[in-house]
């Protein structure tokens, strides 16, 4: 890949020179990432305003990306916590409630980078938190941010690493911190490549919260300060325990069908477990599929249709599940809660590709017996511990996943409940413990 044109300090350079002479300081470190970041801009700007209109959300809410907004700051002082999507806003939620707690003076601003943690935000928090999506990491549009919103505590959550935010609030001698913090063999090995762009941007923390031992070391191997670096277990264990009371909606539609539940799925894997779902020849089974992102849903609907496989559409049928379909696609967010506690069985989506899978705890929660594939790499000590317990069984392909589901339908949820009573109880309270760590 090679740079030239009207930028003197990247002239003619490949990026492997860059990546040299930055490390070398002849060109400085976040200028270089800043020039690369500038090029993808374009691209990355037209492809989440294709996100805003799959998704269905105003596509002026893209220009908060670039510090456009319409925000009413207020007298309080600010408290900015950033989490990506869904499942760190999730996550959060204890933590988030401890905050307003421990800050009851301050403003909370919460942001995320996707329609569908946008959404979960202001379910859960309504005006209660202040919420715009977290501008593009371009020095320009962070510290307009910055200079609007002022906060003086940031918090980032899990794996979100913005060199421009984390240097400016530095600069600032704002205090930034990275809790519930993981990093995955992959995603480590993908820093390492990148460090000598980031201009030692985890030396630049205040603190880390990470969630295991592995965590920690490549952490440290990063740049983050062992001495300010400490580990617990996932906010996750501490969100079951905050989410709402269950509903039972769906219950008295159930009867005597048994119910596998597919959560957090994505291309292709909903071919491969709607055909370990017919190779299962149940009768009584019914099959469930969240897809992760339920703009999909038609998609997947399609396919299914062309396939000759009878489906019910949630939003079609009044946000009920029809239990005379064997397959029922759900295409809004909001009810997995529910679904879990109606289901029998459940798989865990984002495993039978290379994507490190999605979280398990909400199934764990409701005592299921779990299957996934063997990527779950977002999740490895989790996953590990649930295998251990046999709860959780690995199966690659639909032959694979017919075969656990034939085993598991079979099984009485009792049996697995006080181990995951005692699983999660023992691992509740990173949320407070972070406060104590932090000295806040």
């Amino acid at each position: 890949m090679k740079f030239s044109g009207e930028f003197p300090f990247y002239r003619d350079y490949t990026f492997n020179d860059l990546l040299i002479h930055s490390t070398n300081k002849k060109i400085p470190l976040m200028r270089t990432y800043n020039f690369i970041y500038a090029i993808l801009l374009p691209l990355i700007f037209i492809r989440g305003l294709y996100k805003s209109l799959k998704f269905g959300e105003k596509l002026s809410r893209n220009f908060e990306r670039l510090s456009i907004f319409n925000g009413r700051k207020g007298s309080k002082s600010i408290i900015l916590v950033h989490a990506v999507s869904v499942g760190e806003v999730l996550a959060s939620r204890r933590f988030v409630e401890e905050i307003k707690i421990r800050f009851p003076c301050h403003q909370i601003l919460m942001t995320c980078t996707t329609q569908t943690g946008s959404a979960t935000i202001r379910n859960l928090y309504g005006d209660s938190v202040l919420h715009q999506y977290l501008p593009f990491d371009l020095r320009f549009f962070v510290k307009r941010f910055l200079k609007f919103w002022n906060p003086e505590l940031t918090f980032i959550l899990e794996t979100e690493i913005w060199p421009n935010l984390i240097d400016l609030l530095n600069k600032r001698n704002k205090k930034v911190f990275l809790v519930n913090a993981r990093l995955s063999q992959k995603s480590f090995q993908g820093y390492k490549k990148i460090m000598p762009v980031l201009g030692n941007v985890f030396s630049k923390l205040n603190f880390t919260v990470c969630q295991g031992a592995n965590d920690l070391q490549r952490f440290i191997e990063l740049g983050v300060d062992k001495h300010k670096i400490k580990k617990d277990f996932s906010f996750k264990f501490d969100s079951l325990s905050a989410a709402k009371k269950v509903k039972t909606e769906f219950n008295d539609q159930k009867k005597d069908s048994q119910v596998i539940i597919c959560a957090s799925t994505h291309s292709p894997e909903e071919k491969i477990l709607i055909n370990a779902f017919e190779l299962l020849k149940n009768e009584k089974a019914v099959l469930i599929l969240v897809p992760r992102h339920p703009e999909r849903a038609y998609k997947i609907l399609k396919e299914m249709k062309n396939s000759n496989l009878e489906v019910a559409l949630f939003s079609e049928n009044k946000f009920q599940l029809d239990f005379s379909k064997r397959i029922n696609l759900i295409d809004e967010i909001g009810y997995l809660e529910d679904l879990f506690s109606l289901a029998d069985i459940a798989f865990i989506g984002g495993t039978l590709i290379p994507h490190g899978g999605q979280n398990f705890l909400e199934a764990v929660r409701y005592s299921l017996p779990i299957s996934s594939g063997n990527s779950f790499y977002n999740f490895q000590e989790i996953a590990e511990d649930l295998i251990e317990m046999n709860i959780l069984e690995v199966g690659n392909n639909a032959e694979q996943l017919k075969s656990i589901w034939q085993k598991q339908l079979t099984l009485v949820s009792e049996e697995i409940s006080k181990q995951t009573k005692d699983y999660l109880e023992q691992r509740e309270g990173a949320s407070e413990r972070t406060f104590e760590y932090l000295s806040l």
